[in-house]
């Protein structure tokens, strides 16, 4: 049987203790699961597939120390000890491109909801950090590993290919994620004006065939874009009313959708939005007279 022999020392990529960024990485999942949140379903769907990813972290890691163990020192490798080298590193670079899927994944939730959780974003930092970290380890062994003339051209092909793969499902995730995000923020944009009736009027916002200008009223809002503020809805909540005596929304938006708040003096300060689902259901414009 052909035997392989390793002539230099491989260096030790791998340590079987954990790294620094390791920790780092464990203490912060640590820190979400003790997040309270109303939204702990979104949460827990991240803890799941941060434990994939780890899981599998852990299992490229006694790859990683098989690895380590076979091609440290003068010991001599048998066809088979090289097939099994092979094997354990294309199912590294597959848990690893698994890795990179998940973490495209979280990313991708991530952007699109309104979720602002610096721990979240930390640790899907610390994951792409590792997994970098990773790639530049496992691009290195192999270079180490044909230079002691350990044969590895079929594991090259086979990685090259799977390479290819992960590269054209990321450029077509990447496609879809633009049409996605163009369309849903399309679906989260806003407009609105806070003014006097006078002025929502010279702005040719707002026309009135006699009357009060209220419920029930023959009012009509024109819809003149340039003079509204545009906004996301998912990111703004509130409205500042400045201090007005009186306020009137003249678009329709649900009552219990919003609150009207009042400073110490009994002017109304602030629009809230409690529920924004309900408030801009039957309208994406939002006109306010105050006085």
């Amino acid at each position: 049987m052909k035997k392989y022999l390793v002539l230099l020392l491989i260096p030790l990529f791998f340590a079987c203790g954990k790294s620094k960024e390791e920790i780092r990485l464990e203490r912060e999942v640590d820190s979400l699961k003790r997040i309270t949140s109303q939204d702990s379903e979104s949460i827990n769907e991240y803890l799941r597939v941060f434990n994939e990813i780890q899981q599998n972290i852990n299992e490229i890691k006694q790859k990683e120390n098989i690895i380590t163990t076979k091609t440290t020192g003068d010991n001599e490798l048998e066809e088979t000890d090289v097939e099994a080298i092979n094997n354990d590193i294309l199912a590294i670079y597959e848990m690893m491109q698994e890795n990179k899927k998940k973490l495209s994944y979280l990313r991708r939730k991530l952007a699109k909801s309104n979720n602002k959780n610096s721990e979240l974003k930390k640790t899907i930092a610390l994951l792409n950090e590792n997994i970098a970290r990773k790639d530049v380890e496992m691009a290195d062994l192999r270079a180490q590993l044909q230079q002691k003339n350990i044969d590895i051209s079929g594991l090259n092909a086979k990685l090259d290919s799977l390479n290819k793969s992960y590269n054209e499902l990321s450029l077509e995730n990447e496609s879809k994620d633009v049409i996605i995000e163009s369309q849903d923020a399309q679906i989260n944009t806003a407009y609105y004006i806070i003014d006097s009736k006078k002025n929502l009027k010279e702005k040719g916002i707002l026309e009135s065939d006699g009357g009060f200008i209220g419920i029930g009223s023959n009012t009509k809002v024109k819809l003149n874009e340039s003079e509204f503020k545009q906004i996301d809805i998912r990111e703004v909540t509130s409205f500042d009313l400045n201090d007005a005596k009186k306020v009137q929304l003249i678009t329709d938006h649900p009552e219990g959708s919003y609150e009207l708040l009042k400073n110490d003096k009994g002017r109304y300060s602030e629009l809230s939005v409690t529920n924004p689902e309900e408030f801009w259901k039957m309208s994406k414009y939002l006109v306010i007279s105050v006085k």
